[in-house]
């Protein structure tokens, strides 16, 4: 399946579907689980204007971004697939081991995923291409310095929709695609608890995410997708206002050139919900243009994001960033990649730094 994609309720309707699934036959071995994921290692030289700061930020360094996964799946006589994906940071700065840890199964009425993992909005939607670092929820910061509390939980960097949700685990459900459209649809008990705890309504809680895109090809070098996101949640207290945001997105690729764009609009408090001082009420939106030439592709993208940030403090804090990049497939699974970008980031209150950066990096997938 192309996934290029109260609780009463639930419950009733996870026993209904459930029982769909239950095959009546069991396959003769067990599954059996494979290595996957990615490497990369980047080298490269930042120069921040850091307006006075105590730290000088600008000079080389070497970065490096690495996913180790396991997984495996596997058809029952019955026709239904089962399978699980336990994905880990090779980089555990941010303080997240473990990424994505969850099961589906899959059979001719859809695909159910138990566990950790992005929600539907988030993994059927469309944006800016970028064959390098990234531009949209990406690690742009980590080279140029953000003076202020933007991340990806708002729209201020990413025009997926996460809120804050992207540790909680969650169900999550998959059409079959017809006539080239899917819809997907998440329920997330509880925000970024990340762990087996029963919800205490403390954070954002009752989560609904529903995603659907159309994908379709038009011969063999024409394409177009288009997709749509939306996301609420539950406020933990009446003094906090209850999380919503929405997407918009597409990609159209005519013969090596892809045009991509998307926007996204968000609304809700940090700290999933519990910090009433900190809006996440923004929008963000980014467009960007790609070319394959093989074993070339170069891309040129920007994103503009804006979010209210501290509710004391009148203005919105923003993000303007430029990327150009360019990969090189060395061999199957081996590329070689660039990028020069720049960005600016201004605080509320003022502060701000801009900077560009060069760097390369090694990719290395398995």
């Amino acid at each position: 399946m192309n996934l290029s994609l109260k609780r009463t309720g639930a419950t009733v309707a996870l026993a209904a579907l459930s029982a769909a699934w239950i095959p009546s036959a069991h396959a003769a071995e067990k599954l059996s689980v494979g290595i996957e994921g990615y490497m990369t290692q980047y080298f490269g030289y930042a120069n921040n204007d850091d307006n006075g700061a105590a730290t000088d930020t600008t000079g080389f360094d070497q970065k490096s971004d690495t996913e180790i996964g396991f997984a495996g799946e596997f058809t029952m006589d019955t026709g239904l697939q089962v399978g699980l994906e336990v994905v880990m940071n090779g980089n555990s700065d941010n303080g997240e081991q473990v990424k994505d840890s969850y099961a589906w199964t899959e059979a001719k009425f859809g695909r159910l995923e138990l566990g950790k993992r992005d929600n539907a909005a988030a993994q059927m939607h469309y944006a800016a291409p970028d064959v390098g670092l990234g531009i949209n929820d990406a690690d742009i910061d980590d080279w140029i310095d953000n003076p202020t509390g933007g991340d990806s939980d708002s729209a201020f960097k990413s025009t997926y929709l996460f809120l804050g949700e992207d540790k909680g685990t969650k169900l999550s459900y998959y059409t079959p695609r017809f006539m080239d459209l899917q819809l997907g649809v998440s329920y997330t008990p509880e925000f970024e608890r990340d762990n087996n705890a029963q919800p205490g309504e403390d954070l954002y809680h009752d989560g609904i995410a529903i995603g659907v895109n159309y994908v379709r090809d038009f011969g063999e070098d024409t394409s177009l997708a288009l997709a749509a996101g939306f996301m609420t949640a539950s406020a933990p207290n009446a003094s906090a206002s209850d999380a919503e945001g929405y997407s918009l997105g597409f990609e159209v690729s005519h013969a090596g050139f892809t045009l991509g764009g998307s926007y996204a609009k968000t609304d809700g408090n940090g700290a999933q919900g519990t910090d009433t001082a900190t809006s996440l009420d923004g929008e963000g939106f980014d467009i960007g243009v790609s070319y394959a030439f093989d074993p070339v592709t170069v891309s040129l993208s920007y994103y503009r994001g804006e979010f209210e940030d501290q509710v004391a403090v009148a203005g919105e804090s923003k993000n303007d960033t430029v990327m150009l990049s360019a990969n090189y497939e060395v061999g199957p699974g081996v590329s070689l990649i660039g990028t020069l970008f720049h960005s600016k980031f201004k605080d509320e209150t003022g502060t701000e730094n801009k900077g560009t950066a060069a760097l390369v990096g090694l990719t290395i997938e398995f």
